[in-house]
């Protein structure tokens, strides 16, 4: 099939749906119109293309604090949100903005997409990517996700691309009735699940779940260091 990055996109998306990871058409053929390429420049087009997740960003030490997700575990978690044509949508954690290139792409023109970011410079460097790719509808903050993003509320979905273990209550009043959340859960020690929650009134009801693997959330709901005490501030 040659090094053509449609080509090996091609490739990727097919292999999803012949394993059964992708069965929605629409996340499909967002797949599709979305080049991975060029969220990711800078890195080998046959790496870009394999199911795996790729680190972006390093802080101190030497650890990844930013990456671009697993293309299987993307395809999940969009199912599981079911954005449509038409939605307001908040993402907590821009990254590269591949997936908010994806989440513009079921939207469409008549919905909207904001999406936060922890880093100025993620925020900037996702611009830039969007603007590259001439994807239109929508707008990075830089913000702590904690707080969502209230001069765009309410919003008919949102998703939250790092883990975290609660959730915050500014997510619950920025949706409206009906809305879906999506968030990778950190459950009992390593093990998380990507969780789909629905609005019911004043409650978040869990609808489905998958397995999953994510970096934390930073900012407030930061999950604290080993062997700190109960109480013990998170770091900023």
């Amino acid at each position: 099939m040659g090094q053509r990055p449609e080509n090996l996109n091609e490739a990727l998306v097919a292999s999803l749906e012949t394993g059964g990871t992708l069965s929605d058409r629409r996340v499909s053929a967002a797949f599709r119109a979305v080049l991975r390429h060029r969220f990711l420049p800078g890195h080998p087009l046959r790496e870009v293309y394999e199911d795996t997740a790729i680190m972006t960003k390093f802080g101190e030490r030497g650890v990844a604090v930013s990456s671009s997700s697993q293309p299987a575990i993307m395809a999940i978690m969009l199912e599981q949100l079911q954005a449509g044509v038409g939605h307001r949508v908040l993402e907590i954690g821009a990254g590269t903005g591949y997936n908010a290139a994806l989440l513009a792409h079921l939207v469409g023109s008549e919905g909207h997409v904001v999406s936060l970011d922890f880093d100025e410079d993620l925020c900037e460097s996702a611009r830039a990517h969007l603007a590259a790719s001439g994807i239109q509808g929508v707008e990075i903050h830089h913000a702590d996700g904690a707080d969502g993003w209230p001069p765009g509320a309410p919003y008919d979905r949102m998703i939250v691309t790092a883990s975290a273990d609660d959730l915050s209550p500014a997510w619950l009043d920025q949706l409206l009735e009906g809305a879906r959340l999506v968030i990778p859960l950190s459950l009992a020690g390593p093990i998380q699940f990507s969780v789909a929650f629905v609005r019911r009134g004043p409650s978040l009801v869990s609808e489905s779940h998958s397995f999953c693997g994510f970096m934390p959330l930073r900012g407030e709901m930061a999950r604290p260091p080993r062997g700190a005490a109960p109480g013990d501030p998170a770091p900023a």
